[in-house]
């Protein structure tokens, strides 16, 4: 006699495409903590057409074409899979407790824990701040973010200010208390003038996801959260809590002619110069002449330098010292064949170096340094 047994219906499958689901792991990685007291941030959540990921700070989703039944798989072993795995499409088919990753001729089975575990996005109405071209975010944070300071007690160091005003201008600033970098940029979006301060790790994620898109960078606020939504990608991050300093202030207000310089060629000579430096013997001197730019170095333990850098216009004679760190770094975010203004006055007050919407205020260097 044959016994009839009652067959368990197959699990629905998930099929996505290869490439699009490892641009979305690859995208979202930045909110992929890598340590953590909760296992379940270790995973991304594939659900109703989106990869999610987040550590709780900042949240990463990024929407795929595909409608697809939630299902909650780790990171690392997923984008391992797919960064092996030679195959067209990736089919998913979760069950209660485990998940089976099909791609080409290789099959996985993951363990997976409940989609309902992982964070929700907290949604709510937002408040514009500002949009502008993709191109343009990612100068204004290439421009400012590498002058932040995360280990600053005294004031809120660590973000990137975005303040806009009231005639459609905004200003992306960030400054470590010794230097201060500012890009301007206009936006195409009528809003209220507001400043909003972002940590850097964030602002820096959203440059990225930005990079090379065509897209209009859209950024709203949402009670002490920010979302930046640009194309298919969405990330949202806790804003920076805390005083800023009063940041115009610093550009001091003095009748001082600049000299003219090629970006490229003052950072090669910056860089020539620097070779010397030490941690204890870090400065580098500028001496404006007549005859060019002057730029010299010391150490007892390394040596010395001497370069000579061409100037394009020569304005005030001036001589001052400083961190060749500081100098790289902004002249780095910028075209070589740009034209920089250095406006020198002496070795006790600021430096400031300006190109086109972007400038950078330098503090000098102790004599000694």
């Amino acid at each position: 006699m044959t016994v009839a047994t009652k067959r368990r219906p197959k699990a629905a499958s998930i099929e996505i495409p290869h490439e699009d689901l490892a641009d979305a792991l690859r995208a979202v990685a930045p909110a992929i903590p890598g340590k953590t007291g909760k296992p379940i941030l270790a995973n991304v959540l594939i659900a109703d057409g989106v990869v999610s990921a987040t550590d709780l700070e900042l949240r990463i989703d990024v929407a795929i074409e595909q409608v697809t039944p939630a299902v909650l798989l780790p990171h690392a072993r997923l984008q391992a899979i797919l960064g092996t795995a030679r195959g067209d499409a990736v089919e998913l088919t979760p069950g209660d407790t485990s998940c089976v990753v099909e791609v080409g001729s290789g099959r996985w089975t993951l363990p997976t824990e409940s989609p309902l575990e992982f964070p929700a996005d907290a949604g709510g109405d937002a408040t514009p701040i500002c949009r502008l071209p993709a191109d343009q975010f990612c100068r204004a944070v290439r421009g400012t973010v590498f002058a932040t300071d995360n280990d600053s007690t005294r004031y809120a160091l660590g973000g990137v200010l975005i303040e806009v005003d009231a005639e459609g201008d905004a200003s992306f600033v960030g400054t470590d208390g010794r230097r201060l970098a500012k890009v301007e940029v206009e936006i195409d979006q009528a809003v209220d003038a507001s400043q909003t301060l972002l940590p850097a790790r964030a602002i820096a994620a959203m440059a990225r996801l930005a990079e090379g898109r065509e897209d209009a960078v859209q950024l709203e606020r949402r009670g002490n959260e920010v979302v930046f939504t640009c194309g298919p990608v969405t990330v949202t991050s806790r804003t920076t809590e805390g005083k800023f300093p009063r940041w115009r202030d610093v550009f001091p207000e003095r009748d001082v002619k600049p000299s003219l310089v090629h970006a490229g060629a003052l950072l090669a000579a910056t860089r020539s110069a620097a070779i010397v430096t030490t941690e204890t013997s870090k400065g580098v001197t500028y001496a404006f002449t007549s005859q060019g730019l002057h730029l010299t170095a010391r150490s007892s333990e390394t040596g010395e330098s001497s370069v000579t850098c061409d100037v394009v216009e020569f304005g005030a004679a001036a001589v001052t010292q400083l961190d060749p760190h500081f100098v790289i770094d902004w002249l780095r975010t910028l075209d070589p064949a740009a034209t920089v203004e250095v406006e020198v006055a002496d070795g006790e007050t600021a430096c400031v170096l300006r190109c086109e919407e972007s400038s950078c205020v330098i503090m000098p260097l102790a004599k000694d340094a």
